[in-house]
């Protein structure tokens, strides 16, 4: 069992002591930053996690097996360029050079799962993959557009930027760099409708796999 104790060094963000049988808070900076349940249930009533998102080295291997193993799809795949993918900049900058990915996307329920095979350009997805390897990448929450600037600076003023950011029509996304607190990566974007451009799209079905 793990003690109190240990669980309270552990946390590192407060100290503690026993006074009359009670635990007083010594930390300041805990409080100015702590909400309450019913401040926490409020805050998150109406937020929307909208995705999860894996990168793979091969996309079509991944949508293979989400559908043998999980019966998940049917999937829609996508490929993005510097033609498709438009302001896209990686940790503050322009990203200039060419790129390519392969995003394949479906939905369990009404949470959408998204693979991200990058092909060629150093773009963050390229760097996680090298990095990281194949796998759990993102959480994606669907933030409407008026919302963004502010949990954006929100963010800021907790020492977290943007990895990358870019836009695909309207669809704005912004990758975080959450890693070190949260050990993950949180994405925030609005998730808006997407008229997509002719032949940009294909469907891989079971009947493929």
């Amino acid at each position: 069992m793990v003690s109190i104790a240990s669980l309270l060094c552990a946390c590192g963000t407060a100290r503690f002591k026993a006074d009359s049988g009670r635990w007083q808070l010594e930390s300041r900076r805990f409080w100015e930053y702590a909400m309450t349940n019913e401040e926490l249930v409020e805050r998150n009533r109406t937020r929307r996690i909208y995705q999860i998102g894996f990168v793979t080295r091969d996309v079509e291997k991944s949508m293979r097996a989400w559908i043998d193993t999980l019966g998940v799809g049917p999937w829609t795949v996508l490929t993005f360029t510097e033609q498709t993918m438009k302001n896209l900049k990686v940790d503050g900058s322009p990203f200039t050079e060419p790129f390519k990915f392969l995003i394949a996307a479906t939905k369990i329920g009404d949470m959408q799962i998204e693979l991200i095979q990058p092909v060629y350009g150093q773009t963050h997805l390229a760097k996680f993959l090298e990095e990281k390897g194949e796998g759990f990448h993102h959480i994606k929450e669907q933030v409407e557009d008026d919302k963004l600037p502010g949990f954006l600076s929100e963010l800021r003023g907790k020492g977290i930027e943007v990895l990358q950011t870019g836009d695909f029509g309207p669809d704005v996304h912004y990758h975080l760099d959450t890693e070190s607190k949260l050990q993950f990566i949180y994405e925030i974007g609005n998730c808006v409708p997407v008229d997509l451009p002719a032949g940009m799209a294909s469907i891989f079905t079971p009947e493929k796999a």
